[in-house]
């Protein structure tokens, strides 16, 4: 019956890498036509996409292709199975001819979905294992419920203008430069809630888990003040012998920093002056050291010994001011941070408060209630068992968009593949382009497809498919695409990154 073991062959899972314009459309319709040729059943066959009108297409495409398979004489009908990679025997064609009208008698067809419509499918079967409320409604469009929750946070600070949450938002303010910046901000964070909540899971306090991480990387001491540090008797003494040399070669630029120099080494100046006069004496506008050269008149004044201890104590002061504001910018940064989180937990409080009362949940509640369903609830097994029974083929088109929880979502149905019967016949099916990725703001994670195509070949003897052939653009078009990028080319190395 089949010719070969391609990417559309019903008998091997695989992963295409598809570039613009190589037909994967046309690919993976042919791979749901295959398995339906190879005794697939139609509600077996679970076909998932990023959009509402991609599965549309790939619904219409389809029935367009059954129907014409079964409305073409013999001679057309063998050529578009050999297009299928088939041998067009008798028993193949009256197959071909009768699948149309099977599947409109039989009333079951091939689903054809979305993340989203997935996910919302699992907790309306499941809601009270998934703790979401029978019949809940979708949330399409939250700018509202945002809205809402924004005038709420700002009513809780307004009450308390001495709270902990008027505080921090006048913390937040001040380092996000105005009222744009404030709300862009913790928007972003209910934006990405979904991240918020991965990266938080089971951890009894959120914001003290977030900070300690990040305090981590940062290297920072909230303990051990920047300033204080700087200030150390050995670098009191630097400064010192740093003025002296100074004062040997007393050109206008080098009084004026002796003038800065000597409130910085005023010990009842504040720390934060005395780091200010230091910073404009040594450091540029652009926080750069000054020049500082070894020259004829330097060396005549100071000597050639002391102008050689000049320009290493300039380079040593120097490095000490810049580590300095590095670290009054981590500290900044840890305390902004300490206010975002805060806020941030406050507002999506406000926010999900507000759908629960209206018995909503929106596209990210549908993923990770999901997600949690799958993997965290009690009877999560069981859940696995029941739509493992449903699933016997999967097909993830554009995986390039995939997000890290979408991928988790998949994992427990391929991972039932893998440990299912040899007997029962499975596959799965993905296609992505790296360079396609355009739903970053939904999180979409296009290195994921290698791991995913990694885990396939690991797990299920996947394939990897390339799809190289553009049938799209003109061949000068694409001679100078090649030509441009190619390993010769002036931008070589930039699609591959």
């Amino acid at each position: 019956m089949s010719k070969d073991p391609g990417p559309s062959s019903p008998q091997i899972n695989a992963t295409v890498m598809a570039s613009a314009g190589t037909g994967k459309t046309w690919l993976l319709v042919s791979r749901l036509l295959r398995l339906l040729l190879h005794g697939a059943r139609a509600d077996a066959i679970l076909a998932i996409t990023f959009t509402r009108k991609a599965a549309a297409e790939m619904q219409t495409r389809l029935s367009e292709r059954l129907f014409t398979l079964a409305s073409v004489d013999d001679k057309a009908l063998a050529e578009l199975l050999r297009e299928l990679s088939l041998t067009p025997d008798m028993a193949t064609m009256t197959r071909a001819r009768g699948l149309y009208e099977a599947l409109l008698q039989s009333g079951r067809s091939v689903r054809t979905t979305t993340f989203h419509a997935f996910c919302q499918d699992i907790l309306r079967r499941f809601p009270l294992e998934a703790d979401v409320p029978p019949g809940f409604e979708l949330l399409e469009s939250s700018g509202e419920l945002t809205r809402t929750a924004w005038e709420l946070l700002m009513e809780q600070a307004t009450l308390k203008p001495d709270g902990e949450t008027a505080q921090a938002l006048e913390q937040l303010l001040a380092y996000s430069g105005g009222l744009h910046g404030l709300q862009q901000s913790l928007f972003t964070f209910l934006n990405h809630r979904g991240d918020w909540w991965a990266y938080t899971e089971e951890q009894p306090e959120a914001q003290a888990f977030a900070l300690a991480q990040l305090r981590k990387q940062l290297q920072v001491n909230e303990e051990c003040s920047p300033l204080a540090s700087l200030f150390t008797e050995q670098r009191e003494q630097a400064l010192g012998n740093y003025c002296a040399l100074l004062n040997r070669h007393p050109i206008k630029s080098n009084l004026s920093r002796l003038e800065l120099l000597a409130q910085g080494r005023d010990p009842a100046q504040t720390l934060e002056l005395r780091f200010a006069c230091c910073r404009e004496a040594l450091l540029t506008k652009q926080d750069q050291p000054r020049a500082c050269k070894p020259s004829k008149a330097q060396a005549t004044k100071m000597g050639e010994e002391g102008q050689e201890q000049f320009i290493e104590l300039h380079t040593q002061l120097s490095a000490a001011l810049m580590q300095t504001l590095d670290q009054l910018a981590a500290v900044a940064t840890l305390k902004a941070h300490r206010a975002w989180y805060r806020l941030g937990e406050q507002l999506l409080e406000h926010f999900q408060r507000l759908k629960s009362e209206r018995r909503q949940l929106d596209f990210t509640d549908l993923e990770w209630r999901a997600y949690r369903l799958l993997h965290r609830a009690e009877n999560a097994q069981w859940v696995q068992y029941k739509l493992d029974q449903r699933i016997e083929h999967l097909l993830v088109d554009e995986f390039q968009d995939t997000n890290p929880t979408q991928w988790r979502l998949l994992q427990p149905l391929l991972q039932e593949m893998a440990s299912g019967a040899a007997e029962r016949h499975r596959s799965v099916f993905l296609v992505g382009d790296a360079k396609q990725s355009i739903y970053r703001f939904r999180r979409a994670e296009p290195r994921l497809f290698q791991v995913a195509h990694e885990w396939l070949e690991q797990h299920l003897d996947a394939r990897g498919f390339p799809l190289h052939v553009s049938w799209r653009s003109a061949p000068a078009i694409m001679q100078g695409v090649n030509k441009l990028f190619g390993d010769s080319g002036p931008m070589r190395g930039i699609l591959r990154d």
